[in-house]
């Protein structure tokens, strides 16, 4: 068996990061900007601004602080300053009592050091510190077990699985092989696969909603903007068919468990996780689910990417390659087991280091979903 290995960035618990951020977190919508400026004057940082955190209740709540600490605790991040504005329903004091303690982590609040400018230059003073210590820090060799890797599908038509998602599948299937994790976006063009997914499963919770899923759409479609519960609908043949193609992408080993938003997997191997439509969500809730990197299988690539993660994109050789600069793996007409090991090559080259054709081009967001109303 091939030893594949990396050079990263071992924390205090264990975890290995593919970067050394320093995270700039607002914890409100009205911290945004003092977050974002104190990101701006320290470099090494990243913002991580949303419009969450005020007059929020419930799950909605609940999943705002969730991804919040999933993020500050993701391995890609050197350290974490929270920036809050004091009497926001999401409280600084809240977040660092969640955040397991791996890594540098500090709050600070507007209302609290009187006034933005007092705070950007207190959040300056912390980020600088953290930044020469994460200068000073250097990548060791780490083995492949070593890493969480997300899949995301986005925009793919039946000719573009037809050629990308054996490749994947293989490349999914030596990644477990040799100990990574493997976390796949459950999106709903994967979902009519549900019934066929569940039969990779040993667990009876996870087999049940599983199958429950591939028996038709329980999300509501774009047009439904009504507050009643979605009619249920079945899936279309064309909609199965291709669910099919993409569940080859998950590769051959057991489907361990079915994450929810920033869960993170118990053990080893392959998982699935609810993902929202929207891109910037969906791969914001994958890091703060622990993923070191995703690699976006895509027709033609996308125009974003995540703040936290290198975004890897893979979209099949086209002769039309109108977004070219967005591209890292094109999947061409070779072996399969060829390119799937050129897969795994290219994507351990950006975990050591070497950057992806989004982070080239700065497009990193950060988003948090809403599952609910504000009150």
């Amino acid at each position: 068996m091939l030893e594949y290995s990396f050079e990263g960035f071992i924390r205090e618990d264990g975890t290995v990061g593919i970067r050394n951020h320093i995270g700039i977190i607002c914890s409100v919508v009205c911290s945004s900007v003092v977050a974002k400026e104190i990101s701006d004057k320290v470099p090494g940082t990243v913002p991580f601004v949303h419009g969450n955190g005020c007059a929020q209740l419930g799950d909605d709540f609940k999943l705002t602080k969730n991804m919040l600490v999933g993020i500050s605790s993701n391995p890609n991040l050197h350290s974490a300053l929270l920036v809050g504005l004091g009497c926001e329903t999401n409280q600084i004091s809240g977040l660092l009592e969640s955040i397991p303690d791996t890594k540098p982590v500090k709050g600070i609040g507007i209302q609290q050091m009187a006034g933005g400018e007092n705070t950007i230059k207190k959040g300056v003073e912390i980020a600088e510190q953290w930044a020469r210590e994460a200068a000073g820090q250097e990548r060791q060799r780490m083995p492949l077990s070593s890493l969480t890797v997300g899949i995301l599908t986005a925009d793919l038509d039946e000719d573009s699985l037809f050629k990308v998602a054996p490749v994947i599948g293989e490349a999914v299937d030596r990644l477990v092989h040799n100990g990574a994790n493997v976390i796949m976006g459950l999106s709903k063009t994967l979902e009519p696969a549900g019934g066929l997914l569940s039969e990779r499963s040993a667990r009876e919770e996870v087999k049940n909603r599983l199958r429950v899923m591939g028996e038709g759409l329980q999300r509501k479609r774009w047009k439904e903007i009504s507050t009643e519960a979605p009619a249920y609908q079945g899936f279309s043949e064309k909609e199965r068919s291709q669910a099919v193609l993409e569940a080859e992408m998950t590769g051959t080993s057991p489907i361990k468990s079915l994450l929810g938003y920033s869960e993170i997997p118990a053990e080893r191997g392959v998982h699935l996780i609810t993902v929202p439509g929207n891109i910037v969500e969906a791969l914001s809730n994958m890091a703060s689910s622990g993923c070191n990197i995703v690699m976006i299988v895509s027709s033609r690539g996308v125009l974003t990417g995540s703040a936290a993660l290198p975004c890897m994109t893979i979209t099949p050789k086209n002769q039309d390659d109108y977004f070219d600069e967005l591209v890292d793996f094109r999947v061409g007409e070779g072996e399969v087991s060829d390119q799937a090991e050129a897969v795994i090559a290219d994507l351990l080259e950006i975990c050591s280091g070497k950057q992806t054709s989004l982070e080239k081009l700065e497009l990193g967001e950060f988003s948090i979903p809403h599952i609910g109303t504000t009150f």
